[in-house]
């Protein structure tokens, strides 16, 4: 048995699977199902999914990832813990994020709580239905060399990092000392995720904050050492992620909410967030003799 609640200035309860459109302040639209869910698909314009992508929900500071296909989900509080007696009614911006991509807004609807399904972006089953396609802000070209580290053989590692803006302003930064760390970057063992943040040394600059602001078609360098002591004594492949961040736009504070504690902004966690970069992975090995 469907039980359908139908607001048309009164409450009919009504029961036995009879449904009708219902009125309400964003038109006419289906409401089905729990509701409490959506679900969408994340692209890059590069024509690549968008393995890890942000989401979050303003108004309710609930936030998802992107799978690896790009596609996620998000669910909100029961409307009890909403607020008010039957939870938020209105619209809400849904954000997503990629560090070096533009911010996306979506617009989507709730009525007492829940979401509006077969409303604006939303079809009937929930779903944003088409792709989110964020549009890239900075391509981010990084160079090692070498590429290929033999433990004990080559002191240091150079990282050359040269950041072009597409087609809007951008303003880049770049930490001098940042929680202690001079310049720093996090390395990321690819198969095992640990992960550790170490010191480098600017070449040709000095280890102070750096702003700079990017018009489009602009690029610009950065060039730091990093010492092979900084990697343990066995074969891997090593993710350099040097910390940067980047904006063109308005970056709601509670989008670098990690949600598994902390902030993107600290060193703790700022690897965590996602990147489109070419040239940053490193392959370490061990010396024969």
């Amino acid at each position: 048995m469907i039980r359908v609640l139908i607001r048309c200035g009164l409450f009919v309860l009504m029961a036995l699977s009879v449904s009708r459109c219902t009125e309400s302040p964003f038109g006419e639209n289906v409401i089905s199902g729990d509701r409490s869910m959506i679900s969408g698909k994340v692209m890059l314009d590069t024509n690549v999914v968008a393995k890890n992508a942000l989401i979050w929900l303003e108004g309710m500071d609930i936030s998802a990832r992107s799978d690896e296909n790009g596609d996620f989900q998000l669910e909100v509080l029961p409307g009890s813990a909403q607020g008010g007696v039957s939870g938020y009614t209105g619209t809400l911006n849904l954000h997503t994020y990629y560090g070096n991509f533009k911010l996306k807004r979506t617009s989507l609807a709730l009525q007492d709580g829940k979401f509006i399904y077969d409303s604006g972006p939303v079809n009937s089953k929930g779903k944003i239905a088409e792709p989110i396609i964020l549009q890239k802000l900075v391509d981010i070209q990084m160079r090692l060399q070498p590429s290929l580290l033999v433990l004990g053989s080559t002191p240091q590692v150079r990282i050359d990092v040269t950041l072009t803006a597409m087609d809007d302003t951008v303003s880049v930064y770049f930490p001098g000392t940042f929680e202690g760390v001079i310049s720093p970057v996090t390395i990321v063992d690819q198969e095992s995720g640990e992960h550790w943040t170490v010191q480098t040394t600017i070449i040709g600059g000095v280890a102070s904050n750096f702003t700079r602001t990017l018009s489009s078609g602009q690029s610009m360098n950065r060039t730091m050492m990093l010492g092979s002591g900084y990697f343990p004594d066995k074969n891997a492949t090593y993710a350099i992620s040097p910390y940067i961040l980047l904006k063109n736009q308005t970056i709601p504070a509670g989008l670098y909410n990690d949600p598994d504690g902390g902030r993107f902004t600290s060193l703790d966690s700022y690897w965590k967030l996602p990147f489109e970069r070419e040239g940053d992975v490193l392959t370490v090995q061990e010396s024969d003799d």
